[in-house]
């Protein structure tokens, strides 16, 4: 037994049973307060996802050899997603299951493609690391998951499965990003996650980070451990626990490797290893002094350095990646900023084009060296060339974004900085089918900064990003760096600069003069000439501790990239409701406040009993109704402690009431807004989810809904809507925020109830008689067209209950009444169930008619839209009723006058009745035709000349009703491009116009109006035949079959 075996005796081979829940730390209990209100009150609500459709940053990547074009990606905040169609579209396959979204780790078991284990928790621990929740398990190819275990495991760094035993399986546990923990090191599993073995342990400072098995002998493993820790203001990589290790005995016992011949001397960091084709042959790339890639043809027992450029071991914390060819002994990868290749032995290496830097993961085909899959900080990418040529990353919703913003555009847009790759200002909504990338564009700035758009012209744009800050004119893309202190600060500690601007420094306009621009270091900084000059209108706001502004990374790599650059202002908040009111808070804890604009500052920081020293104050939010009331949210999980910080003031920060009630204690919140429309009405986003608190603050209870799992960095209220900044899924959107804001006892108590519906505008619905264009691969969702109507029902109404809405104009009369059953299948349907219901109604007037096999040419039968004006909605339910009043509104980008609306109301209602007319009249005749055909049938056999006399009548009613159709429709169109042979008739005409007249929000030309009056009184020549036919020649033919029995033709 080895020396390190012998002292793993205690711990190492523990059996940790799977638990049913998991937490980050013990703490003691808090009272959990009740929910304020049911969420059946609310559970139709639904978050929209807008984008941008491009990734964010991935480390772990997964494929099967007998799978071509199935392969797995996990983001590092996003979740796990799955391709079937060789990277064409991603499917997201965590979301309903897992309760992290960082994923560290996958892979698919090389005997069967069925069974998928997942660790959550990336490893590359840079300043924005989430941690994760443990392992997850797929036994059928990630359709549905099951947690099994590890879940203190913070970040897991690998995961490898036996070649042909699907239950054997290891795990690298990396353990706490920001504190020691005793779950580190080499986990095995026999039993496929049901019971696991921690079967190598170094210290509870140092973990596992990389396994590698011997692709002859899986007996044989290879671990590499990494002591590695991060804290509010350093980083460090290297010492005693790291090192490199190898078992041939499936894990049972260990011999280190770290101090063999080759290896290097001295202090060594993070390490990557992999084994080649070649039984014999390992590979690592070691973080040290004299580091680089290292190759032994002798399992390990000695090395040689064979490549130490630079390029392939910079940033090593970061990177450290190498991946062996699986045939090709000769041929190995390493990841850094760029992919590298080398076919002769390590010796010399070539950059691969990829789609984006910095890479992190790189699964290749054991029975196909050409097929791969990469991960970068640009999402994950495939190749079936060997890296000649990527798939695109373009399909991939992960981005991670910092804050978040919109915009006073109409309509309003969302702007935020995403992580490894540039700002982004994205529509909210379109009027197309999807949110694409036509829909958003860059406005300056960086991947890390905060984002401030003018009140009065949104087009003009400031950004930051570390040592950068822009002021962006959109329309001319004319960009001007007007950061307050342009010395570059790049490599240098925090205490070796005049002015310490953090990683995300806060870009703040002010809300009541757009010309007033706010920007924190350790100072605020507020420039009132679009940054041309600057002036410092307070002291140092921080503890400005100098023991906590040195150098960040070490021993072996520094890493100053101001990510840990410490004591400085994090959130400057101008109050709403008074000019000279601004807050301010810092990354080491401090809360000040200034009531005259700058000139005096006071420290309002909530006691250290509430709100330990050294938090993170992360977010303020003066309250849009009281100037005395703010509310702060703090974050401690760079010190490990992960339990949720939330204050409210009253007084201006004299007095602070910790209000975080309801939220689980290891779910801690970077972000509190409070609802602009009701007092107390507060959203909370953090590490694990967003929650709603109706009281103030006193009770939280989740408003999770449909939004995936995922860290929220940022919130903002905007026109009724919640804005999240999510960290690995893009941007998100709960739309219509209206009902929170109506939820009171009295709808609580109430066994139904109608929200009000908040205003309609006149968008979205698509032109003529069309609707709202459909989805598509890549693009974030709209939300639907039209007035948008929630209703409470306690119970769901049985069948025999009549149940209707109905929308009301402003004289009451009806407009459209939906049931749960239409008289046939239409668009009137109203589905109810028990909870909250939810139900457009997309402006339009009741559709005009239709025919079984109609087609049209550039037509269409959807009803016009409504006028704007005030309107009503009624639902009844048996005897009750209730009834609630709101508006539709013009779309407020355009200048169409009442007038104009009115007259194309009524000449679009017009068409309306008359496509109805045309397509009713050919319903009919195809009904009279068939009752004809009937007729001549049951007279075959009559004694005499009947039947022929029967027969002869028959042809010619058929005659002239056909020469009716035939004008009104075009018979021989059977497909839809059949109108291109034989030519559209009168119906199909009308309808078309409607095209014509709807296509603008604009009165209908003259034009227009000639075409219809002359379409109209061709319409009503047929009309008339028909009528005559009716009303003369059916009549006349029953009188013939009566005297023969014959059954009568009906005319409905």
């Amino acid at each position: 037994m080895s020396v390190l075996r012998r002292l793993c005796v205690a711990g190492c081979l523990l059996t940790l049973a799977n638990p049913a829940t998991a937490q980050r730390r013990t703490r003691p209990a808090s009272p959990v307060p009740s929910p304020a209100f049911d969420t059946s009150l609310y559970n139709a609500l639904e978050w929209r996802e807008i984008g941008p459709f491009r990734g964010g940053r991935v480390t772990a990547v997964a494929g099967h050899a007998a799978q071509p074009l199935t392969f797995y990606f996990g983001g590092t905040g996003g979740g796990v997603w799955k391709t079937t169609d060789g990277g064409v579209t991603w499917t997201p396959i965590s979301d309903k299951v897992f309760r992290a979204g960082s994923i560290g780790a996958i892979e698919v078991a090389p005997s069967d493609p069925n069974v998928i284990y997942v660790g959550t928790g990336e490893s590359p621990i840079r300043g924005n690391v989430s941690p994760g929740n443990g392992v997850y398990k797929s036994t059928d190819e990630g359709k549905t998951w099951t947690h099994v275990g590890l879940p203190n495991a913070g970040q897991i760094g690998a995961i490898r499965v036996h070649p042909t035993n699907a239950d054997l399986v290891y795990v690298a546990v990396l353990g706490h990003a920001f504190g020691p923990n005793p779950d580190r090191g080499v986990f095995r599993s026999k039993d496929g996650g049901k019971t696991w073995e921690k079967v190598l342990f170094r210290s509870d400072s140092a973990g596992a980070v990389d396994l590698a098995l011997d692709p002859a002998n899986p007996r044989i493993l290879y671990a590499a451990f990494w002591q590695a820790r991060r804290g509010p203001w350093y980083m460090s990589s290297g010492g005693p626990g790291s090192g490199l290790f190898k078992s041939t005995d499936g894990g049972d016992t260990w011999k280190e490797l770290t101090r063999n011949e080759g290896l290097p001397k001295g202090v060594i960091g993070k390490i990557g290893v992999t084994v080649s084709a070649n039984h014999d042959r390992v590979w690592a790339i070691v973080e040290a002094d004299s580091g680089g890639v290292f190759r032994s043809d002798d399992g390990g027992e000695t090395w040689r350095r064979t490549n130490e450029e630079r390029n392939l071991r910079q940033r090593a914390w970061y990177y450290s990646h190498i991946h062996a060819d699986p045939k090709d002994p000769e041929t190995v990868y390493v990841l850094n900023t760029g992919m590298y290749r080398s076919v002769d032995g390590g010796r010399t290496f070539t950059q691969l084009r990829a789609p984006h830097g910095d890479h992190h993961g790189l699964w290749i085909a054991p029975n196909d060296p050409a097929r791969m899959i990469n991960s970068n900080d640009g999402g994950a990418n495939i190749s079936y060339n060997g890296g000649a040529t990527w798939t695109s990353q373009d399909n991939q919703p992960t981005a991670q974004f910092y804050h978040v913003i919109a915009t006073t555009h109409v309509p309003y847009k969302v702007c935020g900085s995403q992580q490894d790759n540039s700002t982004v200002c994205i529509a909210s909504r379109t009027d197309g089918g999807t949110i694409g990338e036509k829909d958003w564009y860059e406005v300056g700035g960086g991947e890390s900064g905060w984002i401030a758009a003018r009140a009065d012209d949104p087009d003009i744009v400031y950004a930051g990003s570390y040592s950068y800050l822009s002021r962006l004119d959109v329309r001319t893309g004319q960009e001007r760096n007007i950061f307050p202190w342009p010395d570059n600060p790049m490599g240098w500690g925090a205490g070796d600069l005049k002015y310490r601007f953090q990683w995300t420094f806060p870009v703040v306009l002010s809300p009541f003069n757009p010309s007033v621009l706010y920007v924190g270091a350790n100072v605020v900084f507020r420039s009132t000439n679009e940054g041309q000059s600057w002036e410092a209108i307070s002291a140092d706001l921080t503890r400005s501790d100098k023991s906590k502004e040195g150098p960040s990374g070490g021993p072996i790599t520094k890493d100053n990239t101001s990510v840990e650059y410490y004591n400085t202002v994090f959130v400057i908040a101008p109050s709403p409701k008074d000019s000279g009111l601004i807050w301010a808070g810092s990354d080491d804890g401090l809360v000040h406040v200034t009531r005259d604009g700058g000139k005096t500052w006071t420290n309002v920081t909530p006691p250290a009993r509430d709100l330990p020293d050294w938090s993170l104050i992360s977010s303020i939010e003066p309250s849009p109704h009281d100037a005395g009331t703010a509310y702060i949210a703090a974050t401690r999980y760079k010190l490990d402690d992960f339990k949720p910080y939330i204050f409210k003031t009253q007084d201006y920060g004299r007095t602070w009431r910790a209000i975080t009630g309801g939220i689980p204690d290891g779910h801690f919140i970077r972000v509190v807004r409070e609802d602009p429309a009701r007092r107390g009405l507060l959203y909370a986003g953090g590490e694990f989810g967003v929650y709603v608190s109706f009281d103030e603050g006193s009770s939280w209870q989740s408003l999770q809904r449909n939004l995936p799992v995922v860290p929220i960095h940022d919130l903002v209220v905007k026109d009724n809507d919640l804005v999240a900044a999510t960290h690995g899924r893009a941007f998100w959107i709960l739309d219509d925020v209206t009902p929170l804001q109506q939820l009171a006892d009295s709808v609580a108590r109430a066994t139904r109830f109608v929200y009000t519906p908040r205003t309609a505008y006149r968008r979205g619905l698509g032109g003529g008689f069309g609707g709202g264009g459909g989805g598509q691969v890549g693009g974030g969702r709209n939300p639907p067209g039209g007035a948008v109507v929630f209703f409470y029902l306690k119970t769901a109404p049985d069948s025999a209950t009549n149940v209707s809405l109905d929308v009301l104009d402003s004289r009451d009369s009806l407009v459209r009444r939906f049931t749960p059953k239409p008289r046939a299948p239409s668009p009137d349907s109203l589905k109810v169930r028990a909870g909250m219901n939810r139900f457009v109604w997309n402006l339009r007037y009741p559709d005009a008619s239709r025919f079984q096999g109609m087609i049209y040419w550039a037509g269409g039968t959807a009803g016009p839209v409504a006028m704007p004006g005030t309107y009503k909605v009624r639902l009844t339910v048996g005897d009750w009723s209730q009834t609630r009043v709101f508006t539709v509104r013009p779309d407020p980008r355009l200048k169409t006058t009442p007038e104009e609306y009115q007259r194309q109301f009524d000449l679009l209602m017009k068409i309306s009745g008359r496509v109805s007319a045309a397509n009713d009249a050919v319903r009919r005749i195809r009904e009279v035709r068939e009752q004809l055909d009937g007729a001549a049938t049951r007279a075959k056999g009559l004694p005499g000349d009947a039947a022929k006399r029967i027969a002869q009548q028959v042809d010619s009613i058929k005659g002239r009703l056909a020469a009716v159709e035939e004008a009104i429709y075009q018979v021989k169109n059977r497909s839809s491009q059949d109108p291109l042979n034989y030519p559209i008739r009168l119906n199909n005409k009308i309808a078309s116009l409607a095209g014509v007249v709807a296509g603008a929000e604009a009165a209908p030309t003259a034009q227009a109006v000639q075409v219809f009056d002359e379409l109209s009184t061709a319409l009503q020549v047929q009309l008339d035949r028909l009528k005559t036919v009716l009303d003369t020649d059916i009549p006349a033919f029953n009188r013939l079959v009566k005297e023969s029995d014959v059954p009568a033709i009906i005319l409905r």
